[in-house]
């Protein structure tokens, strides 16, 4: 049944300009209990992707540390860039969060329709984690 489409609930501003969205990586089959104990030469460690043109604007390079800072916490991981991505979107896998803990960031809106969590369209920011050396 088609419905009417509403925004996200958490919405993006000046201080939270990026959406954040969380899924699985083809490394870790589910969420990752029956792949975790096995090496992979895909399996990348907890981190931010975002694309390159943010990185620019954003002054960061591959492999900085960076804040991921929502309404609800921050952590500090390392960012990536990844071209298939638009500017202002951002990616975070759910499968290390001993590395990368995302449920931090992510809201615990849920749609009233589907009863599916809104965890997909966090405001977060993305600064570089000021150096202490």
């Amino acid at each position: 049944m088609p419905t009417e489409w509403v925004p996200p609930v958490d919405e993006l501003t000046e201080e939270f300009p990026t959406r954040l969205t969380t899924g699985r990586r083809l490394d870790s089959y589910n969420t990752g209990v029956q792949t975790g104990g096995y090496a992979s030469p895909l399996r990348e460690r907890g981190s931010i992707v975002i694309s390159p043109e943010d990185g620019a604007a954003f002054g960061m390079a591959e492999g900085d540390e960076v804040r991921v800072r929502s309404r609800r916490g921050s952590i500090e991981v390392p960012v990536f860039f990844d071209r298939s991505l638009r500017p202002g979107l951002a990616f975070m896998s759910i499968h290390q969060p001993h590395e990368a803990d995302v449920n931090l960031l992510t809201i615990d809106a849920w749609d009233p329709k589907s009863g599916t969590a809104e965890f997909k369209a966090t405001a977060v920011s993305i600064q570089p984690v000021e150096s202490t050396a």
